[in-house]
């Protein structure tokens, strides 16, 4: 089975690219991202982690106020990164063993961390998705509770995408659907021919 990783920095796309694959090649996929969403749903102890160690005593679990905590406290960055990156590992561990049983030929998994987190070996093929500055910022400042100092401090943490680039097997240059589609068509031949 081919192991294809997805990654690319906050707002280049990545989800909308991921579900192209699938729609298109009907191809398994996995999220990190929406992993750790259904995380902070259904996890208990992640819920109590993170009321614990990293927010203020009376304030509400979301998304928002756990950014602007880790984004802002590198001490509690590290602690969340620690509790759930195990448990994110697990989940796509299981989701690609359960494919394997599936006999699926090739399955592509999501993660916004790939080079930073030295996930590449993990792979047998990378592919970066990045779009222009001007889009990503459009694009994250139409997110809820988003600011521009927040978009700011993710963006120090993410390797630049020229580094990210000379480290993937194809870029995905996420600008326009007609584009985006037949540089996947590409990829796929490419793979497939392998």
């Amino acid at each position: 089975m081919i192991k294809i990783g997805l990654t690319g920095s906050i707002a280049s796309g990545k989800s909308y690219v991921l579900n192209l694959f699938s729609d298109l090649y009907n191809i398994p996929i996995f999220s990190s991202d929406e992993c750790v969403k259904e995380l902070y749903k259904s996890n208990d102890q992640l819920k109590d982690f993170v009321k614990k160690h990293i927010l203020e005593k009376d304030e509400e679990l979301n998304k928002t106020n756990i950014s602007e905590k880790v984004f802002n406290n590198k001490e509690k960055l590290l602690k969340l990164e620690k509790f759930i990156h195990p448990l994110v590992k697990l989940a796509r561990d299981r989701f690609i063993e359960q494919e394997k049983e599936n006999n699926s030929k090739i399955v592509i998994v999501e993660v916004p961390l790939l080079f930073e987190k030295n996930l590449e070996n993990d792979f047998d093929f990378i592919i970066l998705v990045k779009t222009s500055s001007d889009l990503q910022e459009k694009r994250v400042l139409e997110r809820p509770n988003m600011t521009a100092e927040l978009f700011s401090k993710i963006k120090k943490k993410q390797l630049p995408n020229k580094q990210k680039e000379e480290r993937s097997h194809f870029v995905i240059d996420n600008i326009n659907r007609d584009d985006t589609i037949k540089t996947i068509d590409t990829i796929m031949k490419n793979i497939k021919m392998k």
